[in-house]
């Protein structure tokens, strides 16, 4: 079974969101969910969708052509906008 900490490892290597200092707040923003004890029921949904997006990582782009979308949604009602660098 994997552990919350290799959760975190695997979302933090292989999320992709690393392009961008907005990519990179975003992802951070998601790892550090990986670290309460009792998440809430939104912070669990994010969680979730942010494990799918590890697995769909090994299949075609159109087995759930909207997930990044929705992923990036659901983070941003969550954590609002990324703060703009200068």
């Amino acid at each position: 079974m994997r552990t919350r900490a290799s959760l975190k490892e695997e979302w933090l290597t292989y999320s992709g969101l690393d392009h961008c200092d907005n990519d990179r707040w975003l992802r951070d923003k998601i790892a550090a969910l990986f670290d309460i004890e009792q998440p809430s029921e939104a912070h669990e949904s994010l969680l979730r969708m942010a494990d799918l997006c590890l697995t769909l990582a090994d299949l075609p782009a159109g087995a759930y052509p909207d997930h990044k979308a929705e992923l990036m949604l659901m983070a941003q009602s969550l954590f609002g906008v990324p703060p703009t660098t200068k």
